[in-house]
């Protein structure tokens, strides 16, 4: 029988683990690029976009929190595959209602920032994503969590990647056939490679 201590280490553990695929397994964002990509290119300045993430990070972990609640009785049903894309959209609509509900009793300017960005955050498809592959595994509420935090992370570290790309294509040494979107689209090509080969899948023969 595991004692208490052995129990928080082995759900911190668990937690950890699926935060990490969340990060740099599932590949959130570049999977999604064509998608997502527009809204890192209105967020230039890097305090925006940090702002931005942050945003994401605790509209993904709460709509996470809030699915896990429902996830198992869900998976019961025989119809419950079909139920789920409905959902996980309730979900963060109720999510971004709330979120919208407290931002208003900000101070205007503080509200006047913020508003924009959870429009963004709330309907990205990297939260529905995260959702829809959280939904897919067995994870109890830590798990759910846990991939709920690992998106929003994984984002940023994404959103990151893709600004220094951003910054480099514009570059006048790349020809002008190139430069830009096409170019953006290449590189992100090449990340999404990068971060699908620690799955460890092999090329097929």
């Amino acid at each position: 029988m595991l004692h208490i201590g052995d129990l928080i280490q082995e759900t911190f553990a668990r937690s950890v683990s699926i935060a990490m695929t969340a990060i740099f397994v599932e590949n959130i964002l570049f999977t999604r690029a064509l998608g997502v990509s527009a809204t890192l290119f209105v967020l230039r300045k890097d305090h925006d976009r940090r702002l931005f993430c942050l945003v994401l990070t605790f509209i993904s972990a709460v709509s996470c929190c809030l699915a896990a609640l429902y996830s198992k009785a869900l998976g019961r049903l025989s119809f419950g595959y079909y139920l789920r894309l409905p959902a996980y959209v309730l979900t963060v609509g109720l999510v971004y209602i709330a979120v919208l509900l407290i931002t208003s009793k900000l101070p205007a300017r503080h509200a006047g920032r913020l508003k924009p960005m959870i429009h963004l955050a709330a309907f990205n498809s990297a939260i529905i994503g995260g959702l829809l592959l959280a939904g897919s595994r067995t994870y109890d509420f830590w798990g759910y969590l846990a991939f709920g935090l690992g998106t929003g992370i994984g984002y940023a570290i994404a959103s990151y990647l893709m600004s220094l790309g951003y910054e480099r294509l514009q570059s006048d040494r790349i020809p002008e056939a190139f430069r830009g979107f096409p170019a953006m689209l290449i590189y992100t090509g090449i990340l999404s490679l990068a971060f699908y080969g620690l799955i460890g899948h092999g090329l097929s023969v």
